[in-house]
């Protein structure tokens, strides 16, 4: 049996679709995540300026706290969701990888 270059290549395009898709979906993840971050910065800086007194900055660090921990969180759900996507695309290249050599 002839291997013909496109058996030869399909692999590697099928994997370089694989990789493509799964860094645009890291990409989305931490592009948002750095907008966030941004906001969280500017929302604390505007608030740390309303500070007049003693009751508004004890509000303003109660406020940083709530703001810490919802950060936290959700760069623990970010995590999770770049955890899975590259578990996913292994899954993927190990599924091509393996159809593959038994197309040879």
């Amino acid at each position: 049996m002839e291997y013909s270059f496109e058996q030869f290549v399909a692999p590697i395009r099928e994997i370089n679709e694989l990789t493509l898709k799964s860094l645009e979906k890291v990409s989305a993840i931490q592009v948002k995540a750095i907008q966030e971050s941004t906001d969280v910065s500017l929302n604390a800086l505007k608030s740390a300026a309303d500070v007049r007194d003693l009751d508004s900055f004890n509000d303003y660090l109660q406020d940083q706290i709530a703001t810490a921990q919802s950060v936290a969180d959700k760069a623990v759900k970010d995590a999770q969701k770049i955890s899975k996507l590259a578990e996913t695309y292994a899954n993927n290249v190990k599924e091509a990888v393996e159809k593959s050599a038994v197309a040879v």
